[in-house]
């Protein structure tokens, strides 16, 4: 009888450990997963996101072309067109709030826009609208987020993100490029003053 209550005893603890076992493997596999998961999304931004400054996958509309004109929708519900600012220089950024570049480029681009008044600072993101809104309260950006439209990043023939045109008074591109810094920023408005 002893040896028969042993034996079950053996079992038990055989059985709990081989449990033991098959929790920790399924632990295992789902912490698998999410890593994989998370290293692909990761993979698919770098692969859709052409190294900032990097000169040969620089491309877009060339400078001296009209900037194509759109309306799109702000983070509060109001609609934008490019027409309306007309008689200002436009520095119209192409963002993602996925984008690492685009997340750096940010404090940057909203100490610019309270520097510079004479230039009116435009953000097209690939965010949802309230994935927008939220980019604006956390950043304090004062300058207008539009909701991205394919057609819109189409007709600007945008490479990657985050992607810059001045645009000047009368609507013309007149610079254009990658933009990491404050100095790089500066160097694009420069230049397309010249």
């Amino acid at each position: 009888m002893l040896r028969l209550l042993a034996r079950g005893l053996e079992n038990t603890v055989l059985l709990l450990m081989l449990m033991g076992i098959v929790i920790l493997l399924m632990v295992a596999i789902i912490g698998l997963f999410v890593r994989m998961n998370q290293l692909q999304q990761t993979i698919l931004e770098v692969l859709t996101v052409p190294h900032t400054g990097a000169a040969d996958r620089e491309t877009g509309l060339e400078v001296g072309t009209e900037a194509p004109d759109f309306t799109l929708t702000t983070t509060t519900g109001t609609p934008l067109s490019l027409h309306n600012l007309s008689g200002e220089t436009v520095l119209l950024l192409f963002a993602s709030p996925h984008c690492p570049a685009c997340v750096a480029v940010y404090p940057h681009i909203k100490a610019f826009s309270t520097d510079h008044g004479d230039v009116r600072v435009v953000m097209v993101s690939r965010g949802s609208a309230e994935e927008n809104r939220t980019l604006v309260e956390e950043q304090g950006f004062e300058f207008p987020v539009l909701t991205w439209e394919d057609t819109v990043a189409q007709a600007y023939e945008v490479p990657g993100t985050p992607f810059f045109y001045v645009v000047d008074e009368v609507g013309v591109i007149v610079n254009k490029g990658f933009a990491n810094t404050r100095e790089q920023l500066e160097a694009l408005v420069e230049g397309g003053a010249e």
